[in-house]
């Protein structure tokens, strides 16, 4: 028997349907993780003897089993799923696929783009193409992909796609800040959408392009909190010590998740006033405000000297 032969381990498919018709329990559904190679036709035979609603829960307990337990890897299974007659199925599948990192995932989602006419699930596409597009950026695509990433996150700003796919689309294309994705968070911003102006603040900080500070100084003081926090948490991207002032007090803002992000941005920015700050709020009689004021201290301290011991 071949090395891959005896690393793959047999699995009774026909059981394990049975079981799953029935409710499965989670470790039913953890017996599909690590699906051998040579078991993918039979499962893809069997999957769609499944109802629709028995999709959808197990392909949902997937995604929930593995943001809970890292050792199990569902990647095969969603692959088969993200070609489900339901768009449910295939949108939960995506977002179970989003930490991947293979070309054969990405060029799965590019296939998977060319047919797509949900725009829940386009829209699902576009955010989960996020992560190639940091990986592109790194150098570490190769030029086809890369040039097939790019073209696919491009076409899907065209104005005649659905508010949540171009926005989304903008999001993942960030991080290549170049013109045209500048021209695109300019228009996105400028465009009077509400939506597509959070998702430009969104991509202002991942363009990590200085040049936005000053709209962003703006945004901090917007009466929209979802503007607030996108603001704050751009700042923090960016590194913008220009924002310590208004940040300093969003840190004791009504909304809960401004509160957060202005207190992780000044763990971002770092230096002596944002450090002195969080050190006062990691005494705070809050806990909320405690906890999220330690974990922005601790990367505060670490960007400063690595090899020092984080001081409460």
């Amino acid at each position: 028997m071949s090395t891959r032969g005896l690393m793959e381990r047999t699995l009774d498919l026909p059981r394990l349907f049975a079981q799953l018709r029935d409710g499965a329990r989670a470790s039913t559904i953890a017996e599909l993780s690590d699906l051998p190679r040579a078991a993918i036709q039979q499962f893809r035979d069997l999957w769609l003897t499944l109802p629709v609603a028995g999709r959808r829960r197990i392909v949902n307990d997937m995604v929930e089993l593995s943001e809970l337990n890292i050792a199990l890897n569902f990647r095969r299974v969603l692959l088969v799923a993200l070609d489900d007659p339901d768009e449910q199925v295939r949108e939960r599948a995506i977002q179970g696929l989003w930490e991947e990192e293979d070309s054969v995932v990405l060029r799965r989602f590019l296939a998977r783009l060319r047919t797509e006419r949900v725009p829940s699930v386009r829209a699902a596409l576009a955010q989960a193409l996020g992560r190639f597009a940091e990986l592109d950026v790194l150098g570490r695509l190769r030029q086809e992909e890369s040039d097939l990433l790019r073209a696919a996150l491009f076409a899907l700003l065209d104005p005649r796609e659905p508010v949540d796919v171009r926005r989304r689309a903008l999001e993942s294309a960030a991080v290549y800040s170049d013109h045209a994705v500048t021209t695109a968070i300019e228009d996105a911003y400028w465009s009077g959408d509400p939506a597509l102006r959070v998702s430009a603040l969104y991509a202002m900080g991942r363009s990590l392009d200085r040049r936005w500070i000053p709209l962003l100084l703006d945004e901090l003081r917007s009466e929209d909190p979802e503007r607030r926090y996108e603001a704050a948490t751009a700042c923090g991207h960016l590194g913008a010590e220009e924002a310590l002032d208004d940040l300093i007090t969003l840190t004791a803002d009504p909304d809960r998740d401004v509160q957060a992000a202005a207190i992780a941005a000044l763990g971002r920015i770092g230096g002596t006033v944002a450090t002195n700050v969080l050190r006062r709020l990691a005494r705070s009689s809050d806990p909320v405000v405690q906890e999220a004021a330690l974990e922005a201290l601790a990367e505060a301290t670490f960007a400063a000297d690595p090899l020092r011991p984080t001081p409460w």
